[in-house]
């Protein structure tokens, strides 16, 4: 609880810091600079309580970015196939093998991958051990390589994001 009121007595001493600085007018404005700069507080003080959850900030960073760069590249490629006279699309369904365990994390895994353009996560077995997707794309047949893409991308990321 200590630790809790120090948080909040540096929260607010940054934020009237920071509105001295910028001389803001609007009230509003003050309970979002307060409210970000206890969320920025706290999360700095966390890397004296509880390291992981420090360090799991920069996961969530990393699949973030990883997700947003994935999306566009998935973007662009799916905007050619409309744009271009010849089709180069092999589609297919794969059987992914999943390290996740949990719930949440098969879910996140499941979403990220269905809102990649050209893929859709399709269902996942009964014993929680596969995820099926359908990929506009498997190139050249290569079963294995988009495997590994999806494992060694995002589901390592939702692993360390979640472990």
């Amino acid at each position: 609880m200590k630790a809790l009121y120090w948080q909040v007595v540096i929260a607010t001493l940054v934020t009237f810091g920071f509105l001295l600085y910028n001389d803001f007018k609007l009230q509003a404005h003050w309970a979002i600079l307060l409210f970000t700069s206890l969320v920025a507080v706290m999360w700095l003080f966390s890397f004296v309580y509880n390291r992981k959850s420090f360090f799991q900030v920069f996961f969530l960073m990393e699949l973030l970015i990883f997700f947003t760069k994935e999306m566009f590249k998935a973007s662009f490629q799916v905007a050619w196939e409309v744009i271009s006279p010849k089709l180069s699309i092999e589609a297919g369904m794969i059987a992914v093998p999943l390290d996740v365990k949990k719930n949440l994390e098969i879910t996140i895994l499941a979403s990220l991958i269905s809102l990649t353009p050209g893929t859709l996560s399709v269902e996942i077995s009964e014993d929680k051990s596969y995820l099926f997707v359908h990929a506009m794309y498997i190139p050249f047949g290569d079963v294995d390589k988009l495997k590994a893409e999806i494992k060694d991308g995002f589901e390592r990321r939702v692993l360390r994001v979640f472990n």
